[in-house]
C-alpha cells in the first residue's frame, strides 16, 4: 500500500501532536531521531509544506523510524487530555485572581510538556 500523505495533511497534523504527547517527545527530539530538520517538523505539524513529494518522504521516514504502520497518522488516535496539576485542585469558588494565576501555571506546564528536551 502506498499512501499519499499529502492528501491527509489536516488529520496528520492533529495526529502528529497527539503522537508527540503520547510518546512524551519534543519536536526537537523527533527531529534528531528522524534526521528531519526541526523547521520541517513544524511544517509537517502545521500542514504547510512546499512539496507533496517531500511531505510524503518525511512521513514515511517518521513511520519507519518509529516502526509504525503506514496508515498510523491517518487513522484516528486517542486524544490526549492534559492533566492540570494546579487549577483543578481545591475549591471551585477560588478568588478569580488565584484561579487566573493557576490556569496560567497549567498553560505553562502544558506548553513545557510539548517542548521539553529529553
Amino acid at each position: 500500500m502506498s499512501i499519499n500523505f499529502f492528501e491527509h495533511r489536516e488529520i496528520i497534523s492533529n495526529n502528529m501532536v497527539i503522537f508527540l504527547r503520547l510518546r512524551g517527545i519534543s519536536k526537537l527530539s523527533l527531529s534528531k531521531q528522524t534526521g528531519i530538520p526541526r523547521l520541517t517538523i513544524d511544517q509537517v505539524i502545521s500542514g504547510e509544506t512546499p512539496s507533496p513529494k517531500q511531505y510524503n518522504l518525511q512521513l514515511t521516514n517518521i513511520n519507519h523510524t518509529y516502526e509504525l504502520p503506514e496508515d498510523y497518522f491517518i487513522t484516528s488516535l486517542p486524544s490526549v487530555q492534559p492533566i492540570y496539576a494546579y487549577s483543578s485542585i481545591g475549591d471551585s469558588a477560588k478568588d478569580p485572581v488565584v484561579r487566573e494565576l493557576l490556569d496560567g501555571l497549567d498553560n505553562i506546564l502544558d506548553i513545557y510538556s510539548l517542548y521539553h528536551l529529553h
